[in-house]
């Protein structure tokens, strides 16, 4: 029983991101003996501190304090998770949200910005739109090689 969308867009971003899952973990693997050598890694604590900080002040609400969990699996398995979610957002992630050019080639259509009253957006906001996509939406490199 399948539970929200299911698409094939859905399918590959879900198998991708358990892949990237899937390599943080192994990575992890490589570098500490065990979950607890891990939770116990100082710069590893900080760069989270820093991260729930972040997302604390982005949603305004208070999420949960590292400290409290005792058990060093959760932990593991949540930087695991927050590695693989960064990886996703930053390569397949940003490549369907960030495919944002064709809209925003008319400003009559879909401007960054407008004037209070004005039905499309300025002259300079088309302008300042089209030199910031010209900079930021080229195509990703391929990662893995053509034959991947």
């Amino acid at each position: 029983n399948k539970k929200g969308i299911d698409t094939e867009y859905t399918r590959q971003a879900d198998r991708l991101y358990k892949i990237f899952n899937k390599f943080v973990l192994d990575y992890m693997d490589c570098y500490y003996l065990t979950a607890a050598d891990v939770a116990a890694d100082k710069e590893m604590q900080a760069m989270f501190v820093q991260f729930l900080h972040q997302t604390e002040f982005a949603v305004g609400n208070k999420l949960h304090d590292l400290s409290a969990i005792k058990d060093p699996n959760i932990i593991k398995e949540f930087y695991a998770d927050a590695m693989a979610s960064f990886m996703w957002v930053v390569s397949a992630g940003h490549e369907q949200t960030g495919n944002i050019a064709p809209y925003v080639q008319d400003a009559s259509f879909c401007a960054f910005k407008w004037a209070p009253g004005a039905l499309v957006g300025s002259k300079d906001t088309a302008l300042l739109q089209a030199l910031l996509m010209s900079f930021t939406s080229q195509a990703m490199p391929t990662l893995m090689g053509t034959d991947w």
